[in-house]
């Protein structure tokens, strides 16, 4: 059982470790890197030297910095769409699952009128009414639709929370709804709702770079997915474009995800325990 938990909460250790990783590109990279996204350089389609770290592409544009920028963007906009996402799923999936009724009735039908669309059509309607939106455009036009995921979870969890006996307790010595809510019933959803707010993160990586790579993203910001796009025209002059990109998200994605189950098994008291 110590070994199964051990090697469970390896799981988090590599997670963190990775997710540091892009902080730290994206953070202390553009310091590092003595070239700017902004600025091309007259070298075009250069492999990786001591010059270029990753090579440049073939806009002449050092990669190295492109990819540093890419996890600025990266990492904002994962945790913003998570953020956002989670706590307004969180608020309202409570509230459905405490009062129950009509409030829960409509909360239900919006939640399964919502996740019948993907929320990546939304975003894409968005882009092309919004001419390439901008950042925080993009962030709530993620979680305009990503929040039903997580009010049904959340929603499940109050409704399980508040037939405990210390919330009946609870309502019974007249305590307001409100501090029902936050002191009892909240606590209850907070491990969940975590672990499903950092596999969140992941989801708003993924979207944006999709955006990107379809010619939607956040217009004048570097992005993984237009990386992505332009590395693919160039892929057999220029392979580490592609790979670049690829691998910077690939890393960061398995490491949210490896945070997710993480947690996940830190925070379920049935770890390690006999089954």
């Amino acid at each position: 059982m110590k070994a199964s938990f051990a090697c469970r909460s390896a799981e988090l250790r590599w997670g963190l470790a990775g997710l540091a990783a892009i902080a730290a590109v994206g953070v202390v990279g553009p310091w590092l890197v003595p070239w700017s996204v902004d600025r091309a350089t007259a070298d075009v389609l250069v492999a990786p030297s001591t010059a270029h770290w990753l090579g440049t592409d073939d806009e002449g544009v050092d990669v190295a910095a492109k990819v540093a920028a890419g996890a600025q963007l990266a990492l904002l906009v994962g945790l913003g769409y998570a953020g956002l996402s989670v706590s307004l799923g969180t608020a309202i999936g409570m509230a459905a699952g405490y009062f129950g009724g009509r409030v829960d009735a409509v909360v239900r039908w919006a939640c399964d009128t919502l996740l019948c669309f993907p929320g990546l059509l939304l975003a894409l309607l968005i882009g092309f009414v919004a001419d390439r939106p901008g950042l925080g455009t993009l962030i709530v036009a993620l979680a305009a639709t990503g929040w039903a995921g997580h009010a049904r979870l959340a929603r499940a969890l109050a409704d399980s929370a508040r037939r405990r006996d210390f919330v009946v307790a609870a309502r019974c010595l007249g305590a307001s709804h409100w501090r029902v809510l936050t002191v009892h019933v909240l606590p209850e959803l907070a491990g969940p709702m975590l672990v499903q707010g950092t596999l969140a993160v992941a989801t708003g990586v993924l979207a944006e770079a999709s955006l990107s790579f379809l010619g939607l993203g956040p217009q004048g910001l570097a992005s993984w997915g237009a990386m992505l796009e332009q590395g693919a025209a160039v892929v057999l002059q220029a392979p580490w474009v592609l790979a670049a990109a690829g691998g910077a998200l690939l890393v960061l994605v398995s490491a949210v995800n490896l945070i997710g189950d993480g947690l996940r098994d830190l925070l379920d008291p049935r770890v390690g325990s006999p089954r």
